[in-house]
């Protein structure tokens, strides 16, 4: 792993991880003196982040997490939906044995994962977290249309931020849904080569994410002074 691609990920996962709160500022010159690295790698990683939707650049008022919003995310939902089914229906068109195992393998691997932190149960686990990104990314893996497959890898990401930072209320919603199920059916789908039901199956999944998400509310970030106060422990 390269430098530019370590620091990328470290700050990635501060933010998946609540230590970089949505709209918190992301000061170039504090990340650098933070990962002891040049303020071009640092920017280079805040780049990436803000193609993923994670991060926004605002002319001359530097970079910032992005704000979580119920109209941004229906219309990530609606851009997710319309790309992943595409992706999906590619997939099981074109995908080999080989695909199949691997599905079924991300499948095995989600469902013998714990959903919920066992320390807070409000909270995901972050293998949990790590295996559901797995899953929906192998199911679409044999599409063999790189770009598609980056546009899906991105909107993912930004979905799951708003995941990360679901209130209360949407866990306790999450708790309710027979999402297990739902991943199961996916996948039976998928191996089964039924893309219509597949891609109905698949839809209907983020949709109803969308919905449990927005009704349940997002934790709202700390106060800037708190948050900067905090993010410099």
């Amino acid at each position: 792993m390269t430098l530019n691609e370590d620091i990328y990920r470290r700050v990635r996962g501060d933010i998946l991880a609540g230590r970089i709160r949505p709209g918190d500022r992301l000061s170039p010159a504090e990340l650098r003196e933070r990962f002891g690295v040049s303020l071009g790698v640092i920017r280079e990683a805040l780049t990436k982040l803000a193609e993923q939707k994670l991060v926004v650049a605002r002319g001359g008022q530097g970079f910032s997490v992005v704000t979580l919003s119920a109209g941004e995310l229906r219309d990530l939902t609606l851009v997710r939906v319309d790309l992943e089914t595409r992706a999906l229906r590619l997939a099981i068109e074109r995908g080999d044995l080989s695909w199949e195992g691997e599905v079924v393998s991300a499948h095995h691997r989600l469902a013998r994962t714990p959903m919920r932190e066992s320390a807070d149960p409000e909270r995901t686990s972050e293998d949990w977290a790590a295996a559901h990104t797995a899953f929906h990314e192998a199911l679409i893996s044999a599409c063999q249309v790189p770009l598609l497959l980056d546009f899906c890898r991105t909107l993912g990401a930004a979905t799951e931020l708003y995941r990360r930072w679901s209130g209360p209320a949407a866990a306790r919603l999450a708790a309710q849904r027979p999402v297990a199920e739902e991943h199961l059916a996916i996948m039976e789908a998928a191996v089964a080569r039924d893309a219509d039901l597949a891609a109905e199956l698949l839809a209907e999944h983020y949709r109803r994410t969308q919905q449990m998400l927005v009704e349940g509310g997002f934790t709202l970030p700390e106060p800037a002074g708190e948050a900067a106060a905090r993010f410099a422990e």
